[in-house]
């Protein structure tokens, strides 16, 4: 399911936690969450993107892969050693003299645990680079669903299995009535 442009309002609003769930109990469900490198070469707005996507991640809890598009513009390298080099973002922040750069400064060692179990992929939609390692970590998350998710969601499931069971009871318990007298 393709929620382009407008993820805000896709993610907080109540359908898309409605639709993300009945997806989610039903299907193994992914979040593939994809981002314009070429948009994130300030440490400032890699880390804005970042932010929100760890916030989707803890809205939605299932397996997650952070796409970074558009390497055919600008290789991705630079914002994968921001995310496995603490001090390598830090001097990137250093760099930056806007008001805005403290707040990055502050959560980029809150997003270091984040990015350790994160899945990256660079990718270039127009020239298909990036699309077989897309797959495999696709793979690799579907199986983490197939671990993880399963029990999450038969709690839920039992209830509306037992209202389903007592309402097909009730109408075959009426069937009879419902039928009339046959002479």
């Amino acid at each position: 399911m393709d929620t382009p442009g407008q993820i805000e309002i896709f993610t907080w609003s109540a359908s898309a936690a409605i639709i993300t769930e009945a997806l989610a109990s039903s299907f193994p469900t992914i979040v593939i969450y994809v981002t314009d490198i070429s948009r994130s070469t300030k440490p400032v707005t890699f880390m804005s993107n970042m932010l929100y996507a760890c916030s989707i991640l803890y809205k939605t809890k299932l397996p997650f892969i952070v796409v970074m598009n558009k390497t055919d513009i600008i290789d991705h390298s630079f914002a994968v050693e921001w995310m496995q080099d603490f001090e390598a973002l830090q001097d990137a922040l250093n760099q930056e003299t806007t008001y805005i750069s403290d707040l990055p400064r502050s959560m980029s060692l809150v997003l270091d645990e984040f990015y350790s179990s994160l899945r990256v992929v660079g990718m270039s939609a127009v020239l298909g680079t990036g699309l077989d390692e897309l797959f495999l970590q696709v793979i690799s998350a579907a199986e983490d669903y197939e671990r993880e998710r399963p029990p999450e969601y038969e709690h839920l499931k039992k209830p509306l299995a037992s209202a389903q069971s007592q309402q097909q009871k009730e109408q075959l318990e009426g069937l009879p009535k419902d039928m009339g007298s046959v002479a």
